[in-house]
């Protein structure tokens, strides 16, 4: 019998999520936030890293797969970690082979000063290749599939740039110095963020990783809690936060950033996650345990935990390993129109 009721399409699912509607009477979306690109997904699509990382008709291409071959409801095109944006910015990037993701070779700054955006920062390469793969996807899926675009926010920024070690020092030992470099990064954020929406991103993960694993829990309310609260400002489409680690003993300073979501890591519980998010929480199916080295059961395990918890959005916890099967990565999927199917 007809209900009247148009059904979802996958953006919709994806979009009502993010503003903490609910799946209503649908599911939940399956909407990953980070690369699902696995060498079986290259394989499928022929579109290979390092190629990829730096043509935008083969991103797309592999972008796209996430919906074609997965069935997730959003593409995602950014399959590096900043590194898009540390070359743009002068640092050198090693973009791998198909089997790894690219990596920063090494900082090269070391003051406050040494921050300049350059004036042709959105014309360099690696920024167009993104910007313009995006523009690709949103005329190959129109209104049908959300995408997500990506971009680092000043901290992991500065670890690209300033070096991990280096940087975390100077906020113990020189945290007006911190706040200047920090002041500064936020532009190249927020000129990449805006380029991508203004090519048809529907919503932007902020990778900024001020993690249980390298730092204190207050040095987010004393270094970034402002500067993020000026992004969602600047950055007129919801954000997704993202960072890895353990991150439940400071989710009570993240929810008042003012970010739509929180993409978290399987370091923390689902349901303690949930106890104390304000925010739309996305994830959190263990990457190496679970995609890489288990099966289509662990994953519909995991899933399933993750929904009775009530996260909003079901994704893998970060960046797959390339090496992941990518019968897991479907599975993700699969697990959660079974959950939804038996209910």
């Amino acid at each position: 019998m007809a209900t009247g009721v148009e059904p979802q399409t996958p953006r919709q699912r994806f979009l009502a999520a993010l503003s903490g509607a609910g799946p209503g009477s649908g599911r939940a979306p399956v909407a990953s936030p980070t690369s699902i690109v696995t060498l079986e997904l290259q394989q499928r699509t022929g579109a290979f890293f390092p190629e990829a990382h730096r043509d935008p008709i083969l991103m797309a291409r592999l972008a796209l797969a996430g919906h074609t071959v997965c069935g997730y409801d959003v593409v995602f095109p950014v399959f590096g970690g900043g590194t898009h944006e540390a070359e743009a910015l002068g640092a050198p990037v090693d973009w791998r082979d198909r089997d790894n993701l690219p990596v920063v070779r090494s900082s090269i700054w070391k003051r406050p000063d040494d921050v300049v955006i350059p004036e042709d920062f959105l014309d360099r390469p690696a920024i167009r290749t993104v910007v313009e793969a995006i523009r690709i996807l949103r005329a190959e899926v129109g209104d049908r599939v959300g995408i997500i675009g990506k971009v680092y926010g000043p901290w992991s920024l500065a670890y690209h740039m300033f070096g991990v070690q280096p940087f975390l020092l100077a906020t113990a030992r020189d945290p007006r110095a911190v706040d200047a470099m920090l002041a500064r990064l936020k532009a190249a954020t927020v000129l990449f963020g805006r380029a991508q929406i203004e090519a048809g991103a529907d919503a932007l993960t902020l990778g900024d990783h001020i993690t249980a694993n390298l730092i204190r829990p207050d040095a987010y309310p004393r270094f970034l809690l402002d500067l993020h609260r000026q992004l969602v400002r600047e950055l007129p489409v919801p954000l997704i936060f993202h960072c890895c680690g353990k991150t439940s003993d400071r989710i009570g300073y993240f929810n008042d950033g003012g970010m739509a979501a929180f993409h978290f890591d399987s370091a923390n519980d689902a349901r303690d996650m949930r106890a104390k998010a304000r925010m739309v929480l996305i994830g959190n199916v263990n990457n190496i345990r679970t995609l890489l080295e288990g099966g289509p059961e662990d994953v519909r395990r995991e899933v399933f935990y993750a929904l009775d918890a009530g996260i909003e959005i079901i994704a893998p916890e970060c960046a797959v390993p390339v090496g992941a099967k990518l019968a897991n990565i479907v599975a993700v999927r699969d697990a959660v129109e079974e959950y939804y199917r038996n209910r």
